[in-house]
């Protein structure tokens, strides 16, 4: 009598365990920096599709071309081996000035620039940056081609 309860006891929290969000591993802030998801769809092969993720600041800007730059560190959570990314505190990127006429200031997405920030696809579990407050976080994918070009002997 004692088996049968201990097998359904069993089924029952291996049930529980697989249903868990991946999610809720994750802290909702990793050093007083804010937590932002991105969940992949499935697709045939991901091996040919990857990530840019694009964050970012709304500000006033005039006509100079602008960008931040900031590092994007990968670290892995402890205990679970899930990858996660931590993006530091921004840096204005110094670039040329030029003098702009006074029509052209207007609220932009000023994007971050730097290494990094194009990974892997991976729909098995959710992408989890933290980025500093008031940093916005877009993204693209990326595609290849399923034709393949030959390169040429010179």
């Amino acid at each position: 009598m004692k088996k049968p309860l201990f097998a359904v006891l069993i089924l029952l929290y291996m049930t529980t365990v697989q249903a868990a969000d991946p999610l809720d591993a994750f802290p909702a802030e990793v050093e007083g920096k804010q937590r932002h998801v991105i969940q992949l769809p499935k697709v045939k092969d991901e091996s040919r599709f990857m990530i840019e993720l694009v964050p970012g600041r709304r500000e006033m800007a005039d006509c100079n071309l602008r960008s931040f730059t900031a590092p994007l560190r990968r670290e892995v959570l402890a205990g679970w081996g899930y990858p996660y990314y931590v993006l530091s505190d921004l840096k204005p990127a110094s670039g040329a000035r030029k003098i702009c006429a006074p029509s052209t200031t207007s609220r932009r997405f000023i994007r971050v620039r730097g290494d990094g920030l194009i990974l892997p696809y991976s729909s098995r579990l959710p992408l989890v940056v933290y980025l500093p407050e008031g940093v916005l976080l877009k993204y693209r994918v990326w595609r290849a081609d399923k034709n393949l070009s030959d390169a040429r002997t010179q």
